[in-house]
């Protein structure tokens, strides 16, 4: 095992470790809402003991404006049409203060239909979430970092492009949102 597989599984392992300690006031389910380019929409936070689950069922919501405002009438276009946008973030607090979680681990945001298969992209996950004093509420911003764009359907089995361009595309995934919890 290399060098760089030890340091990962170790910071792996640490963020673990300093999970009980988070920021938010109880460890029970958020809801919320999310804006970005090719995710607006609504999203649910479930934390499962060191780990929180994140997903949003969402709509590209900035690139059906663009597309709008081009008059553009592409194959490409009717492609991500009838699309929706669903985000999955599997993260590991670290808690950076009373009210301030950073969370870091790996997320995938893919256009889909539901019957047919699906687009997407996957890679990293650094998510900073601000948790207002006495409150249910909570501020997060969710930088992805993507390296991988994948392809799955009824008629297509899996398949992935990994490119050192592929990280740009998180100016386009990358989100803001508010959680409240119960």
């Amino acid at each position: 095992m290399g060098n760089r597989h030890k340091i990962i599984i170790i910071a792996i392992v640490a963020m673990f470790i300093l999970t009980p300690l988070s920021a938010r006031a109880n460890d029970s389910l958020a809801i919320g809402v999310q804006g970005g380019f090719l995710a607006t929409g609504a999203v649910i936070d479930i934390p499962l003991g060191p780990i929180v689950v994140n997903a949003g069922v969402n709509y590209p919501a900035g690139w059906l404006y663009i597309r709008t405002l081009s008059e553009s009438d592409s194959t490409f276009d009717d492609l991500v049409d009838p699309y929706f946008t669903v985000t999955a973030d599997v993260t590991a607090p670290i808690p950076l203060g009373d009210n301030f979680d950073l969370k870091i681990g790996a997320s995938t945001l893919a256009f889909t239909d539901f019957t047919s298969g699906m687009f997407g992209v996957a890679g990293a996950a650094l998510k900073g979430e601000y948790w207002i004093p006495e409150k249910t509420t909570g501020l997060f911003v969710n930088l992805n970092i993507p390296i991988m764009l994948y392809v799955v359907g009824e008629d297509t089995p899996f398949s992935a492009i990994i490119s050192p361009w592929l990280p740009l595309a998180g100016l386009f995934t990358t989100t803001a949102g508010v959680l409240w919890t119960f």
